[in-house]
């Protein structure tokens, strides 16, 4: 599947938005990704939802429950006196338990405790909200699929430079015997993921279960293969492990695993996808865990099971991608383009108006083509919605940061501070699109896929590749202009690191990507955008590190596309 979804803020900046305390420039752009992302608002109104609902039990449940309140305070100061004299010669540790020994402070004791533990189990509610959705969604999955009949299914699995399908669902499998199948399940059984059954939400919660830290973000997406439905996705972040991050994709209508994607530390990936019938093409290998199974009737083909006689090419699909290139659609439009059912197919939630009649006129003419706009939902408004929902106010609230303070002062002033992180982000976000753009272009046609095209579509597929290298370029040079001299006043230096030796512009550019992201979430932390995870101190040093790296690695990607 092309996805040209650009970068989605994360839940707590979601969450600071809502409450109003994100600084005034990042809450410009949270907003104006909000008014494309249909994900996004979904996930802003389910934490609306949960605000909403806190502040109804406390004031419906929690203040029915407390007893009523004492007679008006004392003058406190003149009692706190008195009990300073009357308990001068005692020890401490029998003054602080004093409290604790009488009836009447006892009781007030307790019911402070309680009031301080349910605050902190909604606070940790409101913190795990993704966690608690993404198990519960894992659960009912697991549920639905252990109801059914176990039915055989087959799955295409597509690595850098590999692509096999492999039959699973049915007992007495066959052990794997092709090379490349081995080296990916050994790839499984590293990072402790059920290679039996692989597309399933059995093990992808088996897995997420074993992890000793995580982070998971739940959003939606349209589905190309059923105009007007859509698709859960579960992202599930690592802390540790050979894998670091999994992505799990359920239909919406029956909860059904039909993608997945695996990104494991050494920047390698495998993706996974629920195919009709296996298509066994020059440059992959079928591997079957039971071929006396049934085969299941016919299904509408995914993206990858498209590459069939009598069906819409891959060719036709790079010249929709190109038409979309040619308005900047591929540059964070909430936009997907897929093969299915013999056309192309171009779906999107929550396009403006204009960007939608753009977008048609680029390809309506097109052969083999379907264009299918849908609305989002409409967000679900809470009873009694938080104070914080009617008047956001986008201030900085936090105190800065030691590194900020050290950049403000090397600035000169606070204006300065903004205006410069200002622009810096700008720049970021700018080079991100492209970068994220230029991945797209990367995992839709590997090296595999790339070779099968004709001369012409294979030099249409350069050019926009070399077109998206040569804008990034562009803000990475800007950023390195303004914040290079800041980071060596500030001390820091650039270490040396040694370029992986790719022969190929498709793994170049998951090096590059995976670099320009180091760098945006440097310079987050620097900027006061997201906070850090530790010491400031060796930030300088980190990010002159990292845009050596990004530039290092763009350069070995305009190379290979050369």
């Amino acid at each position: 599947m092309s996805s040209f979804l650009g970068r989605h803020p994360e839940e707590g900046a979601l969450l600071r938005y809502l409450d109003g305390e994100l600084a005034a420039r990042r809450a410009k752009r949270v907003e104006r990704h909000l008014r494309t992302c249909a994900p996004c608002r979904s996930e802003l109104a389910e934490l609306q939802k949960t605000v909403g609902e806190c502040v109804h039990y406390r004031r419906g449940v929690l203040g029915t429950l407390l007893p009523a309140p004492p007679n008006p305070w004392p003058d406190i100061y003149r009692g706190f006196a008195q009990v300073d004299e009357a308990l001068a010669g005692e020890p401490l540790a029998v003054r602080l338990l004093r409290p604790f020994t009488r009836a009447g402070y006892g009781r007030w004791a307790v019911a402070g405790l309680a009031a301080l533990a349910v605050s902190g189990v909604v606070f940790y509610q409101l913190r795990q909200t993704p966690s608690v959705q993404a198990a519960a969604l894992l659960q009912r999955a697991v549920a639905v699929a252990q109801a059914g009949p176990r039915a055989q299914r087959h799955i295409r699995i597509r690595t850098r430079d590999r692509q096999m399908t492999r039959v699973v669902g049915a007992p007495g499998a066959a052990a794997s015997v092709e090379p490349a199948a081995q080296a990916i399940e050994a790839r499984f059984a590293a990072a402790h993921f059920d290679w039996a059954d692989p597309l399933s939400a059995r093990s992808y919660q088996a897995w997420r279960d074993g992890l000793e830290g995580k982070k998971d973000e739940v959003g939606t997406v349209a589905d190309p293969q059923a105009p007007g439905q859509s698709r859960y996705r579960i992202r599930t972040i690592a802390a540790a492990g050979e894998l670091a991050e999994a992505t799990l994709t359920l239909r919406a209508a029956d909860l059904r695993p039909v993608e997945e994607r695996l990104e494991f530390r050494d920047s390698e990936w495998i993706e996974l996808t629920e195919i009709a019938e296996p298509v066994t093409r020059s440059d992959e290998v079928s591997v079957a865990t039971n071929a006396a199974a049934p085969v299941r009737p016919a299904e509408p083909p995914s993206r990858l099971a498209a590459i069939t006689p009598g069906t819409a090419p891959i060719s036709d699909e790079l010249q929709v991608l190109s038409a979309l290139h040619q308005i900047g659609a591929d540059l964070g439009d909430p936009v997907e383009v897929t093969l299915s059912s013999g056309k192309v197919m171009v779906t999107g939630v929550g396009i403006p108006a204009a960007r939608q009649k753009q977008i048609h006129e680029r390809l309506d003419g097109m052969a083999n083509v379907a264009v299918q706009f849908t609305e989002p939902a409409p967000a679900a408004v809470p009873a009694e919605p938080a104070t914080a929902n009617t008047a956001p106010a986008p201030t900085r609230t936090a105190q800065p940061s030691a590194i900020e303070t050290r950049v403000e002062r090397q600035l000169g002033s606070h204006a300065e501070f903004e205006r410069f992180s200002s622009q810096l982000l700008d720049w970021d976000e700018a080079a991100m699109a492209r970068a994220y753009a230029l991945r797209a272009l990367a995992q839709k046609f590997p090296g595999g896929v790339e070779a099968e095209l004709g001369a012409g579509d294979r030099r249409l597929l350069r050019d926009m590749a070399r077109e998206h290298a040569a804008a990034l370029a562009k803000p990475v040079a800007d950023i390195e202009e303004a914040i290079v001299p800041v980071l060596k006043a500030l001390g820091g230096s650039a270490e040396a690191r040694q370029l992986a030796n790719n022969t190929q512009w498709q793994p170049a550019v998951e090096d590059l990507v995976r670099a320009a992201r180091r760098v945006e979430e440097l310079l987050s932390v620097m900027l006061g955008v997201a906070p850090g995870d530790g010491s400031t101190a060796t930030l300088p040093a980190e990010l002159l590190s990292a845009l050596r790296d990004l530039r290092a690695d763009q350069d070995d990607c305009q190379r290979l596309l050369r």
